[in-house]
Protein backbone atom coordinates (compact mmCIF):
# COMPACT_ATOMS: atom_id res chain seq x y z
CA UNK A 1 0.00 0.00 0.00
CA UNK A 2 2.87 2.38 0.72
CA UNK A 3 4.41 1.67 -2.68
CA UNK A 4 0.98 2.18 -4.22
CA UNK A 5 0.77 5.55 -2.44
CA UNK A 6 4.02 6.66 -4.05
CA UNK A 7 2.70 5.44 -7.40
CA UNK A 8 -0.40 7.59 -6.93
CA UNK A 9 1.92 10.58 -6.47
CA UNK A 10 3.75 9.56 -9.65
CA UNK A 11 0.44 9.24 -11.50
CA UNK A 12 -0.80 12.63 -10.37
CA UNK A 13 2.51 14.29 -11.25
CA UNK A 14 2.67 12.53 -14.65
CA UNK A 15 -0.86 13.57 -15.52
CA UNK A 16 -0.21 17.17 -14.57
CA UNK A 17 2.98 17.15 -16.65
CA UNK A 18 0.96 15.75 -19.56
CA UNK A 19 -1.71 18.40 -19.14
CA UNK A 20 0.79 21.27 -19.10
CA UNK A 21 2.89 19.96 -21.99
CA UNK A 22 -0.08 19.05 -24.19
CA UNK A 23 -1.82 22.38 -23.64
CA UNK A 24 1.25 24.57 -24.07
CA UNK A 25 3.19 22.57 -26.69
CA UNK A 26 0.16 21.33 -28.66
CA UNK A 27 -0.17 17.90 -30.25
CA UNK A 28 2.81 18.36 -32.60
CA UNK A 29 5.12 19.75 -29.89
CA UNK A 30 4.10 16.98 -27.49
CA UNK A 31 4.68 14.48 -30.29
CA UNK A 32 8.21 15.83 -30.83
CA UNK A 33 8.91 15.59 -27.09
CA UNK A 34 7.60 12.00 -26.96
CA UNK A 35 9.44 10.87 -30.10
CA UNK A 36 12.82 12.04 -28.74
CA UNK A 37 12.33 10.64 -25.24
CA UNK A 38 11.29 7.22 -26.53
CA UNK A 39 14.82 6.50 -27.85
CA UNK A 40 16.74 6.71 -24.52
CA UNK A 41 13.79 5.02 -22.80
CA UNK A 42 14.18 1.93 -24.97
CA UNK A 43 17.99 2.08 -24.84
CA UNK A 44 18.06 2.34 -21.04
CA UNK A 45 15.67 -0.61 -20.85
CA UNK A 46 18.41 -2.72 -22.47
CA UNK A 47 21.73 -1.14 -21.44
CA UNK A 48 20.91 -1.06 -17.72
CA UNK A 49 21.61 -4.81 -18.03
CA UNK A 50 18.82 -5.62 -15.59
CA UNK A 51 21.08 -4.48 -12.73
CA UNK A 52 18.18 -3.00 -10.73
CA UNK A 53 16.40 -6.35 -10.50
CA UNK A 54 19.64 -8.30 -10.11
CA UNK A 55 20.51 -6.00 -7.18
CA UNK A 56 17.09 -6.58 -5.60
CA UNK A 57 17.52 -10.33 -6.03
CA UNK A 58 21.06 -10.50 -4.57
CA UNK A 59 20.39 -8.21 -1.60
CA UNK A 60 17.14 -10.03 -0.77
CA UNK A 61 18.79 -13.46 -1.01
CA UNK A 62 21.48 -12.31 1.50
CA UNK A 63 24.18 -14.59 0.13
CA UNK A 64 26.81 -11.93 -0.66
CA UNK A 65 28.40 -9.03 1.27
CA UNK A 66 26.24 -5.90 0.96
CA UNK A 67 29.06 -3.35 0.59
CA UNK A 68 30.54 -5.40 -2.23
CA UNK A 69 27.17 -5.64 -4.00
CA UNK A 70 26.60 -1.86 -3.77
CA UNK A 71 30.17 -1.13 -4.91
CA UNK A 72 29.69 -3.43 -7.89
CA UNK A 73 26.45 -1.58 -8.71
CA UNK A 74 28.25 1.77 -8.96
CA UNK A 75 30.99 0.35 -11.18
CA UNK A 76 28.32 -1.10 -13.44
CA UNK A 77 26.54 2.29 -13.38
CA UNK A 78 29.58 3.95 -14.97
CA UNK A 79 29.81 1.27 -17.67
CA UNK A 80 26.10 1.28 -18.53
CA UNK A 81 25.92 5.09 -18.54
CA UNK A 82 28.65 5.35 -21.18
CA UNK A 83 27.03 2.58 -23.20
CA UNK A 84 23.56 4.19 -23.02
CA UNK A 85 24.79 7.61 -24.11
CA UNK A 86 26.77 6.17 -27.04
CA UNK A 87 23.90 4.03 -28.32
CA UNK A 88 21.34 6.85 -27.94
CA UNK A 89 23.69 9.21 -29.79
CA UNK A 90 24.13 6.75 -32.66
CA UNK A 91 20.37 6.20 -32.95
CA UNK A 92 19.78 9.95 -33.06
CA UNK A 93 22.58 10.41 -35.60
CA UNK A 94 21.18 7.88 -38.08
CA UNK A 95 17.48 8.66 -37.67
CA UNK A 96 15.15 11.53 -38.46
CA UNK A 97 16.00 12.96 -35.03
CA UNK A 98 19.36 14.09 -36.46
CA UNK A 99 17.44 17.12 -37.77
CA UNK A 100 16.14 18.00 -34.30
CA UNK A 101 17.51 20.80 -32.12
CA UNK A 102 21.05 19.70 -31.01
CA UNK A 103 20.40 21.25 -27.60
CA UNK A 104 17.47 18.86 -27.01
CA UNK A 105 19.47 15.79 -28.05
CA UNK A 106 22.47 16.79 -25.93
CA UNK A 107 20.33 17.50 -22.88
CA UNK A 108 18.46 14.18 -23.04
CA UNK A 109 21.75 12.26 -23.37
CA UNK A 110 23.27 14.10 -20.38
CA UNK A 111 20.17 13.14 -18.39
CA UNK A 112 20.62 9.41 -19.08
CA UNK A 113 23.34 8.68 -16.41
CA UNK A 114 21.25 10.32 -13.68
CA UNK A 115 18.18 8.34 -14.70
CA UNK A 116 20.24 5.14 -14.54
CA UNK A 117 21.62 6.02 -11.11
CA UNK A 118 18.11 6.52 -9.76
CA UNK A 119 17.01 3.22 -11.32
CA UNK A 120 19.92 1.28 -9.77
CA UNK A 121 19.48 2.96 -6.38
CA UNK A 122 15.86 1.85 -6.34
CA UNK A 123 17.10 -1.74 -6.58
CA UNK A 124 19.34 -1.18 -3.54
CA UNK A 125 16.57 0.30 -1.42
CA UNK A 126 14.00 -2.35 -2.40
CA UNK A 127 16.50 -5.18 -1.95
CA UNK A 128 17.02 -4.00 1.63
CA UNK A 129 13.26 -3.55 2.14
CA UNK A 130 13.83 0.20 2.73
CA UNK A 131 10.40 0.99 1.38
CA UNK A 132 10.26 4.64 2.50
CA UNK A 133 13.49 5.51 0.69
CA UNK A 134 12.36 3.51 -2.34
CA UNK A 135 9.08 5.44 -2.37
CA UNK A 136 10.88 8.79 -2.19
CA UNK A 137 13.08 7.72 -5.08
CA UNK A 138 10.08 6.43 -7.02
CA UNK A 139 8.04 9.62 -6.74
CA UNK A 140 10.86 12.15 -6.45
CA UNK A 141 12.06 12.49 -10.09
CA UNK A 142 8.52 12.81 -11.48
CA UNK A 143 7.41 15.27 -8.81
CA UNK A 144 10.52 17.41 -9.33
CA UNK A 145 10.02 17.19 -13.08
CA UNK A 146 6.52 18.57 -12.55
CA UNK A 147 7.87 21.47 -10.46
CA UNK A 148 10.40 22.39 -13.13
CA UNK A 149 7.85 21.94 -15.95
CA UNK A 150 5.57 24.44 -14.21
CA UNK A 151 8.47 26.85 -13.83
CA UNK A 152 10.20 26.49 -17.20
CA UNK A 153 7.35 25.58 -19.59
CA UNK A 154 4.32 27.27 -18.03
CA UNK A 155 5.83 30.33 -16.33
CA UNK A 156 8.88 31.13 -18.49
CA UNK A 157 7.48 29.63 -21.73
CA UNK A 158 10.67 27.83 -22.78
CA UNK A 159 8.53 25.46 -24.87
CA UNK A 160 10.04 22.06 -25.78
CA UNK A 161 13.46 23.14 -24.51
CA UNK A 162 11.92 23.85 -21.12
CA UNK A 163 10.38 20.36 -21.05
CA UNK A 164 13.78 18.71 -21.55
CA UNK A 165 15.47 21.04 -19.06
CA UNK A 166 12.82 20.11 -16.49
CA UNK A 167 13.48 16.40 -17.05
CA UNK A 168 17.21 16.95 -16.57
CA UNK A 169 16.86 19.07 -13.42
CA UNK A 170 14.38 16.65 -11.82
CA UNK A 171 16.69 13.67 -12.26
CA UNK A 172 19.92 15.39 -11.23
CA UNK A 173 18.24 16.75 -8.07
CA UNK A 174 17.16 13.22 -7.12
CA UNK A 175 20.65 11.92 -7.91
CA UNK A 176 22.13 14.22 -5.25
CA UNK A 177 19.76 12.76 -2.61
CA UNK A 178 20.52 9.19 -3.72
CA UNK A 179 24.30 9.57 -3.75
CA UNK A 180 24.37 11.19 -0.30
CA UNK A 181 22.08 8.52 1.22
CA UNK A 182 23.98 5.55 -0.19
CA UNK A 183 27.42 6.96 0.61
CA UNK A 184 26.31 7.38 4.23
CA UNK A 185 24.99 3.80 4.49
CA UNK A 186 27.60 1.77 2.61
CA UNK A 187 31.37 1.64 2.24
CA UNK A 188 31.67 2.02 -1.52
CA UNK A 189 34.98 1.03 -3.11
CA UNK A 190 35.97 1.04 -6.77
CA UNK A 191 37.57 -2.38 -6.50
CA UNK A 192 36.68 -4.87 -9.23
CA UNK A 193 34.51 -7.47 -7.48
CA UNK A 194 34.84 -10.12 -10.16
CA UNK A 195 32.62 -12.84 -8.71
CA UNK A 196 29.82 -10.49 -7.70
CA UNK A 197 29.87 -8.52 -10.94
CA UNK A 198 29.80 -11.68 -13.04
CA UNK A 199 26.89 -13.02 -11.00
CA UNK A 200 24.96 -9.75 -11.27
CA UNK A 201 25.64 -9.29 -14.98
CA UNK A 202 24.83 -12.93 -15.78
CA UNK A 203 21.41 -12.66 -14.15
CA UNK A 204 21.00 -9.00 -15.03
CA UNK A 205 21.48 -9.51 -18.77
CA UNK A 206 18.55 -11.90 -18.80
CA UNK A 207 16.49 -9.36 -16.84
CA UNK A 208 17.63 -6.65 -19.25
CA UNK A 209 16.69 -8.55 -22.37
CA UNK A 210 13.30 -9.30 -20.86
CA UNK A 211 12.77 -5.61 -20.06
CA UNK A 212 14.04 -4.63 -23.51
CA UNK A 213 11.59 -6.94 -25.27
CA UNK A 214 8.72 -5.54 -23.19
CA UNK A 215 9.83 -1.93 -23.77
CA UNK A 216 9.89 -2.59 -27.52
CA UNK A 217 6.38 -3.99 -27.29
CA UNK A 218 5.25 -0.88 -25.38
CA UNK A 219 7.13 1.77 -27.38
CA UNK A 220 7.92 0.45 -30.87
CA UNK A 221 4.57 1.72 -32.14
CA UNK A 222 5.54 5.32 -31.28
CA UNK A 223 8.71 5.01 -33.37
CA UNK A 224 6.76 3.52 -36.28
CA UNK A 225 4.04 6.16 -35.97
CA UNK A 226 6.66 8.88 -36.31
CA UNK A 227 8.02 7.23 -39.47
CA UNK A 228 4.76 6.24 -41.18
CA UNK A 229 2.28 8.78 -39.81
CA UNK A 230 2.36 12.34 -38.41
CA UNK A 231 3.65 13.98 -35.23
CA UNK A 232 0.03 14.80 -34.38
CA UNK A 233 -0.80 11.08 -34.41
CA UNK A 234 2.28 10.43 -32.26
CA UNK A 235 1.07 13.02 -29.75
CA UNK A 236 -2.48 11.64 -29.67
CA UNK A 237 -1.34 8.04 -29.31
CA UNK A 238 1.32 8.93 -26.69
CA UNK A 239 -1.33 10.56 -24.52
CA UNK A 240 -3.64 7.55 -24.94
CA UNK A 241 -0.92 5.15 -23.85
CA UNK A 242 0.06 7.38 -20.94
CA UNK A 243 -3.52 7.45 -19.64
CA UNK A 244 -4.16 3.72 -20.12
CA UNK A 245 -0.88 2.67 -18.51
CA UNK A 246 -1.86 4.35 -15.25
CA UNK A 247 -3.72 1.08 -14.59
CA UNK A 248 -0.31 -0.55 -14.11
CA UNK A 249 0.36 1.28 -10.87
CA UNK A 250 -1.47 -1.38 -8.85
CA UNK A 251 0.54 -4.33 -10.27
CA UNK A 252 3.74 -2.26 -10.22
CA UNK A 253 3.32 -1.63 -6.49
CA UNK A 254 2.90 -5.36 -5.96
CA UNK A 255 5.48 -6.76 -8.38
CA UNK A 256 8.40 -4.94 -6.75
CA UNK A 257 7.54 -6.48 -3.39
CA UNK A 258 6.76 -9.91 -4.83
CA UNK A 259 10.17 -10.05 -6.55
CA UNK A 260 12.16 -9.32 -3.38
CA UNK A 261 10.03 -11.59 -1.17
CA UNK A 262 10.25 -14.41 -3.74
CA UNK A 263 14.04 -14.27 -3.67
CA UNK A 264 13.98 -14.94 0.08
CA UNK A 265 11.05 -17.42 0.07
CA UNK A 266 11.48 -20.84 1.69
CA UNK A 267 7.99 -22.29 1.11
CA UNK A 268 7.63 -22.19 -2.69
CA UNK A 269 4.08 -23.56 -2.87
CA UNK A 270 2.79 -21.11 -0.28
CA UNK A 271 4.40 -18.26 -2.22
CA UNK A 272 2.81 -19.50 -5.45
CA UNK A 273 -0.66 -19.57 -3.86
CA UNK A 274 -0.17 -16.11 -2.36
CA UNK A 275 0.99 -14.56 -5.65
CA UNK A 276 -1.97 -16.12 -7.50
CA UNK A 277 -4.35 -14.65 -4.91
CA UNK A 278 -2.70 -11.23 -5.20
CA UNK A 279 -2.98 -11.38 -8.98
CA UNK A 280 -6.70 -12.19 -8.86
CA UNK A 281 -7.48 -9.29 -6.53
CA UNK A 282 -5.24 -6.89 -8.47
CA UNK A 283 -6.96 -7.79 -11.73
CA UNK A 284 -10.37 -6.99 -10.23
CA UNK A 285 -9.11 -3.64 -8.94
CA UNK A 286 -7.56 -2.79 -12.32
CA UNK A 287 -10.72 -3.92 -14.13
CA UNK A 288 -12.81 -1.58 -11.97
CA UNK A 289 -10.55 1.40 -12.64
CA UNK A 290 -10.39 0.45 -16.32
CA UNK A 291 -14.19 0.70 -16.45
CA UNK A 292 -14.02 4.11 -14.77
CA UNK A 293 -11.45 5.29 -17.32
CA UNK A 294 -13.58 4.00 -20.21
CA UNK A 295 -16.63 6.04 -19.20
CA UNK A 296 -14.98 9.29 -18.03
CA UNK A 297 -12.39 9.91 -20.76
CA UNK A 298 -14.83 11.49 -23.28
CA UNK A 299 -15.49 14.23 -20.71
CA UNK A 300 -12.11 14.45 -19.00
CA UNK A 301 -9.74 14.46 -22.00
CA UNK A 302 -11.03 17.60 -23.78
CA UNK A 303 -11.62 19.33 -20.44
CA UNK A 304 -8.14 18.66 -19.07
CA UNK A 305 -5.91 18.34 -22.14
CA UNK A 306 -7.82 20.49 -24.61
CA UNK A 307 -10.17 19.81 -27.53
CA UNK A 308 -7.23 18.94 -29.84
CA UNK A 309 -6.79 15.71 -27.88
CA UNK A 310 -10.41 14.52 -28.15
CA UNK A 311 -9.22 12.16 -30.88
CA UNK A 312 -7.22 10.30 -28.21
CA UNK A 313 -10.45 9.02 -26.60
CA UNK A 314 -11.05 6.08 -29.01
CA UNK A 315 -7.37 5.16 -28.66
CA UNK A 316 -7.58 5.12 -24.85
CA UNK A 317 -10.72 3.00 -24.90
CA UNK A 318 -9.32 0.71 -27.57
CA UNK A 319 -6.04 -0.13 -25.81
CA UNK A 320 -7.59 -0.90 -22.40
CA UNK A 321 -8.08 -4.68 -23.02
CA UNK A 322 -4.40 -5.21 -23.80
CA UNK A 323 -3.29 -3.08 -20.85
CA UNK A 324 -5.54 -5.05 -18.50
CA UNK A 325 -4.13 -8.36 -19.74
CA UNK A 326 -0.64 -7.14 -18.90
CA UNK A 327 -1.72 -6.69 -15.27
CA UNK A 328 -1.84 -10.49 -15.02
CA UNK A 329 1.54 -10.83 -16.74
CA UNK A 330 3.37 -8.24 -14.63
CA UNK A 331 2.43 -9.79 -11.29
CA UNK A 332 3.01 -13.43 -12.29
CA UNK A 333 6.26 -12.51 -14.03
CA UNK A 334 7.56 -10.87 -10.84
CA UNK A 335 7.21 -14.25 -9.12
CA UNK A 336 9.33 -15.98 -11.77
CA UNK A 337 11.84 -13.09 -11.71
CA UNK A 338 12.15 -13.50 -7.94
CA UNK A 339 12.85 -17.19 -8.51
CA UNK A 340 15.69 -16.22 -10.87
CA UNK A 341 13.79 -17.20 -14.05
CA UNK A 342 13.19 -13.96 -15.99
CA UNK A 343 13.96 -15.71 -19.29
CA UNK A 344 10.43 -17.15 -19.46
CA UNK A 345 9.04 -13.70 -20.36
CA UNK A 346 11.56 -13.46 -23.22
CA UNK A 347 10.47 -16.73 -24.81
CA UNK A 348 6.81 -15.73 -24.59
CA UNK A 349 7.03 -12.13 -25.83
CA UNK A 350 9.47 -12.41 -28.74
CA UNK A 351 6.69 -13.93 -30.92
CA UNK A 352 4.34 -11.22 -29.59
CA UNK A 353 6.90 -8.55 -30.56
CA UNK A 354 7.11 -9.91 -34.11
CA UNK A 355 3.31 -9.85 -34.38
CA UNK A 356 3.28 -6.27 -33.06
CA UNK A 357 5.89 -5.18 -35.63
CA UNK A 358 4.13 -6.79 -38.59
CA UNK A 359 0.68 -5.49 -37.68
CA UNK A 360 2.01 -1.97 -37.01
CA UNK A 361 3.67 -1.91 -40.44
CA UNK A 362 0.40 -2.98 -42.06
CA UNK A 363 -2.05 -0.81 -40.11
CA UNK A 364 -0.24 2.42 -39.13
CA UNK A 365 0.07 3.81 -42.70
CA UNK A 366 -3.70 3.40 -43.16
CA UNK A 367 -5.15 3.94 -39.67
CA UNK A 368 -2.52 5.95 -37.77
CA UNK A 369 -2.82 5.73 -33.99
CA UNK A 370 -5.79 3.36 -34.07
CA UNK A 371 -3.74 0.90 -36.13
CA UNK A 372 -1.10 0.98 -33.38
CA UNK A 373 -3.85 0.35 -30.79
CA UNK A 374 -5.14 -2.76 -32.57
CA UNK A 375 -1.61 -4.11 -33.11
CA UNK A 376 -0.73 -3.59 -29.44
CA UNK A 377 -3.89 -5.32 -28.22
CA UNK A 378 -3.32 -8.42 -30.31
CA UNK A 379 0.36 -8.55 -29.34
CA UNK A 380 -0.31 -8.12 -25.61
CA UNK A 381 -3.09 -10.72 -25.48
CA UNK A 382 -1.07 -13.25 -27.49
CA UNK A 383 2.05 -12.82 -25.33
CA UNK A 384 0.10 -12.98 -22.06
CA UNK A 385 -1.71 -16.16 -23.12
CA UNK A 386 1.55 -17.95 -23.92
CA UNK A 387 3.14 -16.70 -20.69
CA UNK A 388 0.20 -17.88 -18.58
CA UNK A 389 0.58 -21.48 -19.76
CA UNK A 390 4.38 -21.30 -19.35
CA UNK A 391 3.96 -19.95 -15.81
CA UNK A 392 1.47 -22.69 -14.97
CA UNK A 393 3.94 -25.33 -16.16
CA UNK A 394 6.89 -23.78 -14.27
CA UNK A 395 5.18 -23.62 -10.87
CA UNK A 396 3.10 -26.76 -11.42
CA UNK A 397 -0.23 -25.03 -10.79
CA UNK A 398 -3.14 -25.47 -13.24
CA UNK A 399 -4.32 -22.35 -15.06
CA UNK A 400 -7.82 -22.89 -13.69
CA UNK A 401 -6.46 -22.81 -10.13
CA UNK A 402 -4.48 -19.63 -10.82
CA UNK A 403 -7.72 -17.87 -11.83
CA UNK A 404 -10.13 -19.49 -9.33
CA UNK A 405 -11.38 -16.84 -6.93
CA UNK A 406 -11.99 -17.83 -3.29
CA UNK A 407 -13.07 -16.08 -0.10
CA UNK A 408 -9.53 -16.10 1.28
CA UNK A 409 -8.49 -13.72 -1.55
CA UNK A 410 -10.33 -10.94 0.26
CA UNK A 411 -9.34 -11.65 3.87
CA UNK A 412 -6.98 -8.66 3.77
CA UNK A 413 -10.09 -6.44 3.80
CA UNK A 414 -10.74 -7.56 7.38
CA UNK A 415 -7.33 -6.26 8.38
CA UNK A 416 -8.05 -2.85 6.87
CA UNK A 417 -11.49 -2.83 8.53
CA UNK A 418 -9.97 -3.55 11.95
CA UNK A 419 -7.33 -0.86 11.47
CA UNK A 420 -10.05 1.56 10.37
CA UNK A 421 -12.02 0.92 13.57
CA UNK A 422 -8.91 1.56 15.64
Amino acid sequence: MSVFGSNVAVTASSLLIGVILSRILGAAGYGLYSSIIVVPTIVIGFTQLGIRRATMYHLSARKLEEDSIVSAVFILLLITSVLSVLISGLVFLFSESAKADPFLLTLIMITVPFVLCNVFAGGIFLGKQQILRANILNAGPTFLNLVFVILLVWVFRFSVRGAFMALFLGNISMFIFVFYTIRKSYNITWKYHEGIMKSMVRLGVVFAFSIFIMQLNYRMDIILLKKYSTLTQVGLYSLAVQIAEQLWHVPYAIETIVLTRSAAATDEQASNRTVASIMRVSFLISLFFGGVVYFIVPTIIPLVFGSDFSRSVPMIRGILPGVLMLVVFRILNSRLAGMGKPQVAIYCFIPALIINLVLNLIWIPHYGGMGAVWASNISYVFGCAIFLFAYSWKIKMPVQEIFSYRKSDFYFLRTFARRGRK
